[in-house]
C-alpha cells in the first residue's frame, strides 16, 4: 500500500501528527499495534497548553474539547515535603486529568475522521527500511506499507527508533514508575493534583491525580539508576507508602483498588538523542521527551507530533528528506522543551536523597513571595 506519510503509533503523538497533516492533500497511514480504545500506563495528566496545540492545527479541534467529558479539570499542583508541609502552586490556565483509555481514544477518533488519514489497527510493526526512493514499513501480520517519510510515534519501546537510530537506554536519563487506579481516596482537594516527596522514596515521589467519578490515578516514580542501584521493587514500594505512611494511610483507609498495579518506563528529555534522519522523525516517548521531574509526556508528545506533521509537509513539497533538512524538526522541538527539561533535571539532582532541601524550599516558598514565584518558574510551564 502506498502513502506519502506513514505514522507508526496512534497515541497522542501519532494522532496529533495525523491531525497536523489534515488538509495537506497527502495520503497518511496511521498504524497501531492495538485496537482503540485501549489502556496506556501513565499518570494521565494533560498539560494546560494542550488545547492550544490543537487550536494551532485547527481551531475546530480545540473547540471540540468541550464535548470531551471524561476529564477532571485541575489548575493547582500541591507539593508535599517529607515533613508533611505543603505548598499549592496555581497554574494560570486549566489542565485536566483523564485516563489514557478515554483521552487517547478521543484523539484517535479525531484523527480517524480526517479524509486523508487511513487507520490500520492491530498492525504490530516488525521492520522499517529506509530506501533510496522511500520508506518501507512491514507489519507482523504481513502487510507492507510504502511511503516517502515515516514518523515514529510508537512509544518508549519504539521499533522505528530501534531500527533507524543508535539510541540506547541511559539509566541516568530514565525513570521507572508504577500506577494503579483507586476509588474512594479521601481528602481530594478540588482542582488539585499532588506530588508527595516522601523520605523513603527520594529522589522519586508518590502521586495522587484525581479523576472523574471519585477515582484517582495513584503511583510512584523513581530514577532508573536508583531503582537499579538499590534494587527497588516499585510495586512493593507503592504498597508500602499506601499501607504504612501514616498520613497517606489515613486517606486510603476506605479506598479500593480498581484493576492492577502496572509499571512502565520513562525515557527522559534531559539528554539529546537522535530524533530524525534520512526520511524519518521520532516523536513523544520514542524521542525521549518526558519531563524529568513531573514525568509528564502527553503535551510533549502532542507538540512533537504537530511539528513532525508540519515538517513532513515541507519535506514532501521540497522533495528534501536529507538528515540536514530533518534537523529543522529537531531544532523546533528542542527550542520548545530543552531548556525546561534541563532545568528540571538539575532540580532532580539537587533534591536527590536530600529531604532537608525539599523541606527548606517549601518552607521558604510558603513564607517568601520571591521563593514562591521561583518555585513556580521551575515547576510550572
Amino acid at each position: 500500500m502506498n502513502f506519502d506519510v506513514i505514522i507508526c503509533g496512534a497515541g497522542p503523538a501519532g494522532s496529533t501528527c495525523a491531525l497536523a497533516l489534515a488538509g495537506s492533500g497527502l495520503k497518511v497511514a496511521l498504524i497501531d499495534k492495538q485496537k482503540f480504545p485501549r489502556d496506556k500506563i501513565c499518570g494521565d495528566a494533560v498539560a494546560a497548553y494542550v488545547p492550544k496545540v490543537l487550536n494551532s492545527i485547527n481551531p475546530k479541534f480545540a473547540e471540540g474539547l468541550t464535548a470531551f467529558q471524561d476529564k477532571y479539570p485541575v489548575n493547582t499542583l500541591r507539593l508535599v515535603a517529607p515533613n508533611e508541609k505543603h505548598i499549592d502552586l496555581e497554574y494560570s490556565e486549566w489542565g485536566f486529568v483523564a485516563t489514557r483509555f478515554s483521552w487517547d481514544n478521543y484523539l484517535f477518533e479525531l484523527a480517524n475522521a480526517q479524509p486523508e488519514v487511513s487507520c490500520y489497527l492491530e498492525h504490530d510493526i516488525k521492520n522499517v527500511l529506509i530506501e533510496k526512493d522511500g520508506v518501507t514499513v512491514n507489519s507482523a501480520n504481513g502487510v507492507t506499507f510504502h511511503g516517502k517519510i515515516v514518523v515514529g510515534c510508537d512509544g518508549a519501546h519504539s521499533v522505528v527508533n530501534k531500527k533507524l537510530t543508535d539510541n540506547k537506554v541511559d539509566l541516568a536519563h530514565h525513570s521507572g514508575a508504577v500506577r494503579a487506579y483507586y476509588k474512594g481516596v479521601e481528602d481530594i482537594h478540588n482542582a488539585t493534583f499532588e506530588l508527595h516527596f516522601l523520605k523513603n522514596v527520594l529522589p522519586g515521589y508518590f502521586w495522587i491525580f484525581p479523576l472523574p467519578n471519585g477515582h484517582a490515578n495513584v503511583g510512584l516514580g523513581m530514577p532508573s539508576q536508583t531503582i537499579s542501584n538499590k534494587k527497588v521493587n516499585l510495586r512493593e514500594a507503592l504498597n508500602d507508602v499506601i499501607e504504612n505512611e501514616p498520613y497517606i494511610k489515613k486517606r486510603f483507609a476506605n479506598a479500593e483498588i480498581v484493576g492492577q498495579v502496572r509499571g512502565y518506563g520513562l525515557p527522559l528529555g534531559s539528554r539529546k538523542v537522535t530524533m530524525s534522519g534520512n526520511r524519518f522523525m521520532l516523536c513523544g516517548d520514542a524521542a525521549s521527551l518526558i519531563d524529568p521531574v513531573t514525568g509528564e509526556g502527553i503535551g510533549q508528545a502532542m507538540v512533537s507530533g504537530r511539528y513532525a506533521g508540519w515538517h513532513a509537509v515541507k519535506c514532501i513539497a521540497q522533495s528534501n528528506y536529507s538528515p540536514k533538512f530533518m534537523k529543522q524538526y529537531d531544532a523546533q522541538v528542542y527550542a520548545k522543551f530543552w531548556a525546561t527539561h534541563r532545568k528540571r533535571y538539575l532540580f532532580q539532582k539537587v533534591i536527590d536523597n536530600r529531604p532537608w532541601i525539599i523541606n527548606a524550599a517549601i518552607n521558604a516558598a510558603n513564607s517568601n513571595p520571591y521563593c514562591h514565584d521561583l518555585m513556580k518558574k521551575v515547576l510550572i510551564w
